[in-house]
């Protein structure tokens, strides 16, 4: 794949009034870095280098696809992107954070695998929840909390680096990289206000993937914005952002639901996530209630209401009627009083993307963004 620069792009917050909303424009072009080719090379923390350059790499790991008794390919992905993610991020007295998923799950086992053979010492799991908890503790990781107790306050604790599976991601003509997380709600709902912290506390996020919006990766150079489009042009994301919204109570819930509503009133619908699944957009009988009772979640989704069964604007998000960039809606969703955490992804310092080719051999690519 032909080298592509990136660089960091920190993410806007929206400050002005509602009535100022359509008037906002999507971040400008951003300038290109140089090549590097020097595929060891570790990632800098991020908070020790704001504007830094950083370029696409790719690291081939090829793997043959499994005989019929063996894992599918599908495991054969993960594994290869486990592997290749290890490699490169993974040290020894490292605290690695964690998110539920397949993926996750290898890198897991092969954490602890390179810690039985004295490759890797003491390296600690930090989960973004209860399930991502378990998996690190089938896998035989040590692992540590997140939230630390300091004179009767939780803080949070950095975490060296967070290895994260998105739902959904792409990276833009200027080389950023940008994901959605949290739309799965079985076999536990995801603890996003815990996922967010462990975002903004890590020093390298590394996004993982075998699939994208469902759909196995066949070709990994989709996932990129166009080339010949103008440099701050976007790969669009689309469909659900899984949104966790503060609950004191039914009516103050109802209230900032309604916010929410209106502010993407004719691009996006707010459905409420019911503890079962296939419950109605209010959540059904028993609308979910998170285990510590302070939030829910809803679901924002950017569907065609009118097409049956609804499916997912092809413009990707839309605000005000216009196709918008991940970071132009995680902006809106940050002015809204009743948002505790969203499931966007903005600037991801890195992604390992495992590719199934239609003859069954897996490539790991790593990119590098900001």
């Amino acid at each position: 794949m032909t080298s592509l620069a990136m660089r960091a792009v920190a993410p806007a917050r929206s400050t002005r009034s509602r009535a100022s909303r359509s008037s906002r424009a999507d971040a400008g072009p951003k300038g290109l870095g140089t090549a590097v080719a020097d595929r060891r090379a570790p990632l800098l923390d991020r908070r020790d280098r704001p504007g830094a350059r950083l370029t696409a790499r790719t690291g081939v790991v090829p793997k043959a696809a499994e005989n019929s008794d063996g894992p599918s390919t599908n495991s054969a992905a993960a594994e290869a992107v486990a592997a290749a993610f290890v490699n490169a991020q993974v040290t020894s007295g490292m605290r690695v954070g964690v998110t539920a998923g397949a993926v996750v799950s290898c890198v897991l086992a092969e954490i602890h695998e390179r810690v039985a053979d004295g490759r890797l010492r003491d390296v600690v799991a930090v989960p973004a929840d209860a399930l991502a908890a378990k998996e690190a503790a089938v896998a035989g990781v040590p692992v540590s909390p997140f939230l630390v107790n300091e004179d009767g306050k939780l803080r949070p604790r950095a975490v060296d680096v967070l290895a994260m599976q998105p739902d959904e991601l792409a990276v833009n003509a200027n080389g950023d990289i940008e994901a959605v997380f949290g739309r799965r709600r079985r076999p536990t709902q995801p603890d996003l206000v815990t996922a967010r912290g462990l975002l903004e506390e890590a020093k390298v996020v590394v996004l993982l993937a075998t699939h994208n919006d469902e759909k196995p990766i066949e070709n990994h150079t989709a996932l990129f914005a166009n080339e010949a489009e103008p440099p701050n042009s976007f790969r669009p994301l689309g469909g659900s952002v899984p949104v966790a919204m503060r609950f004191q109570d039914k009516d103050a819930f109802e209230e900032d639901a309604e916010e929410m509503d209106d502010l993407f009133l004719g691009d996006a619908e707010v459905w409420r996530r019911g503890a079962e699944l296939d419950a109605d957009p209010r959540g059904g009988k028993n609308p979910y209630v998170s285990p510590c009772g302070t939030q829910t979640i809803v679901d924002l989704c950017f569907n065609d209401p009118l097409a049956k069964p609804p499916s997912r604007w092809d413009a990707g998000f839309v605000l005000f009627g216009e196709p918008a960039s991940a970071s132009r809606v995680a902006a809106e969703l940050a002015s809204l009083d009743g948002v505790a955490a969203h499931g966007i992804v903005l600037g991801a310092d890195a992604a390992y993307v495992g590719e199934t080719a239609a003859d069954g051999v897996v490539t790991a690519h790593k990119i590098i963004g900001g």
